[in-house]
């Protein structure tokens, strides 16, 4: 007679513990939160710029190459020569 056939019994696959997850989705928020506090903070404190300003530094830029542009009026700008 024949031997009895065994199945092989296959390791249970660990479920995660609730804990240890609870635990990295916790840091993962206050990883989020901390970030997002940072960024806005940040935002806070940049000086503001308008886009006249920035129109105005790309003009003397390029009316005076190499040189610092100082604008008299709206219309006029004298070209500096900068120092070091």
């Amino acid at each position: 007679m024949p031997s009895p056939i065994q199945l092989q019994r296959l390791p249970r696959r660990k479920k995660p513990a609730p804990t240890r997850a609870l635990l990295f989705l916790m840091l993962l928020l206050i990883v989020l939160c901390s970030g997002l506090a940072g960024c806005s903070a940040q935002a806070a404190d940049a000086p503001t710029t308008t886009t006249a300003e920035l129109k105005r530094a790309a003009a003397g830029a390029w009316l005076c190459p190499g040189m610092h542009a100082e604008w008299l009026n709206e219309k006029e700008v004298m070209c500096l020569k900068e120092t070091k």
